[in-house]
């Protein structure tokens, strides 16, 4: 008698739980089928595609809301991201606000690619080339440290940069490499074309007339000279290569 007792009750508990297997497991696939996004907006990236920032906000392409709010690491360190900010869209909807590091420039260094901000903080070291970035040569400094600003000597130089880059974008230039020489001044290297800006101050007139001409530069090789630059066309001296 003691015995049949001991089975029904090792059935029951066995069967409670069962039950209560049953029941998790419901519950977990009611959790993945309801809160699973089924749209993710972003707004503020440009350097990252959505499914890159998938990868690496979520670590996955197909996140789940409630989980990712509870048990997600809100704070990932994203090269090229300065934070961003998650916000849930119940059940099943995400929005994601992408604030990037405002990148201006690269050195090459010990065969890595340095890239630095605005204000000359070094905030990547990659061994990839980023398009519509361009490479800073002729810079001089001892040391290059993560995080830290480049010592160049000359403060002033990031927003010549920063200044020029804008430019690049504005004008939509083609610009692959920017050489400061030793007293500063500038040439910009588009495909076979080398620009002799003279001084980066004040340069968003050149920049404007090197816009009109680079349609006709696109397949030449040469070099134009800019130094002297007056807003005369008759100031702009091109020498063609062979």
């Amino acid at each position: 008698m003691g015995r049949q007792l001991v089975r029904k009750s090792k059935k029951k508990i066995i069967i409670i739980l069962l039950v209560v297997v049953l029941v998790i497991l419901l519950a977990a696939a009611g959790v993945y089928v309801v809160f699973g996004a089924v749209s993710i907006e972003y707004t503020g990236n440009k350097h990252y595609t959505q499914q890159e920032l998938n990868q690496y906000i979520f670590g996955t392409q197909q996140p789940n809301v409630l989980l990712y709010k509870l048990f997600g690491n809100k704070d990932k360190d994203i090269p090229f991201v300065q934070k961003y900010d998650v916000e849930a869209e119940w059940p099943n909807k995400m929005t994601v606000m992408v604030y990037e590091k405002a990148i201006v420039g690269y050195i090459s260094y010990m065969g890595c690619n340095m890239y630095f901000d605005k204000d000359g903080i070094v905030v990547e070291s990659s061994s990839e080339t980023y398009e519509n970035v361009p490479e800073i040569q002729g810079l001089k400094f001892k040391s290059i440290v993560l995080d830290s600003k480049l010592d160049v000597g000359n403060d002033a130089l990031f927003s010549q940069i920063l200044e020029m880059t804008q430019a690049f974008r504005k004008y939509e230039l083609n610009v692959g490499k920017v050489y400061f020489d030793s007293y500063y001044n500038v040439s910009l290297y588009m495909g076979d074309v080398r620009v002799m800006l003279g001084s980066a101050e004040n340069c968003m007139d050149k920049m404007y007339a090197l816009k009109q001409l680079s349609s006709k530069l696109a397949d030449m090789k040469g070099t134009l000279y800019m130094e002297n630059y007056d807003g005369t066309s008759s100031s702009i001296i091109f020498k063609k290569e062979n």
